[in-house]
């Protein structure tokens, strides 16, 4: 009888580890920093080629890559001219970071261009 107390302590243990794990990873989570900007905040659009694309899923991932970064409010990539129009939150991103992210998904950004609004 104290082999089967023994091994139910040590699985009831192990359950109780395993919830309070997974507790405190989810408060981790959702004390992340509020970096949605406000509504006054004002944004900027600039425009840059994107070379190294062949097919709509190159496209697909330089849009996904821009997108994925914190301060952008809206992308659009053309295959067609090979160019990417991002327009972002200067206060949360920066033009170079934009252009490095690109860069790093294994494309060829070339220098960012302010567009004019």
């Amino acid at each position: 009888m104290s082999v089967k107390k023994s091994v139910f302590m040590r699985l009831s243990f192990s359950l109780i580890m395993l919830t309070a794990f997974t507790i405190v990873s989810c408060a981790q989570k959702g004390s992340k920093p509020d970096t949605t900007p406000s509504k006054t905040a004002q944004t900027q659009t600039l425009k840059m080629s994107v070379d190294g694309m062949v097919c709509s899923a190159c496209q697909a991932s330089v849009k996904k890559t821009i997108k994925s970064l914190d301060g952008v409010k809206d992308v659009e990539v053309s295959l067609e001219n090979r160019n990417a129009i991002v327009t972002f939150y200067p206060n949360l991103v920066k033009p170079e970071a934009i252009q490095q992210a690109v860069n790093k998904g294994g494309f060829t950004a070339g220098k960012p261009q302010q567009v004019k609004q």
